[in-house]
């Protein structure tokens, strides 16, 4: 196994253990939300802040996920672009 692909599979690890913090931390402020619903446990300041957190962590997830797709999209188009010129080539024999 190549560094390249050791270091992916780290990544693809740390990547998930970020969304499932994330969505861990999603549960929590939902039972804390209930909470305060029916007696209150957090102020309204800690709530909130709580939710930006969230909202932070989510748009972080969602953007290494984009990232992700726009890479695999790249090397994609590459290939495509040598099968289409192979394709060509075989075309004109």
């Amino acid at each position: 196994m190549r560094f390249s692909q050791a270091f992916l599979c780290i990544n693809e690890k740390i990547e998930k253990a970020i969304e499932i913090f994330v969505m861990l931390f999603g549960l929590y402020i939902l039972i804390q939300i209930l909470r305060i619903i029916f007696g209150g446990s957090w102020t309204t300041e800690d709530l909130i802040i709580g939710l930006l957190i969230f909202n932070l962590g989510s748009i972080f997830t969602i953007g290494v996920s984009v990232a992700q797709l726009k890479s695999d999209h790249n090397h994609l188009k590459e290939q495509f672009k040598s099968l289409a010129s192979d394709f060509k080539s075989k075309v004109k024999i």
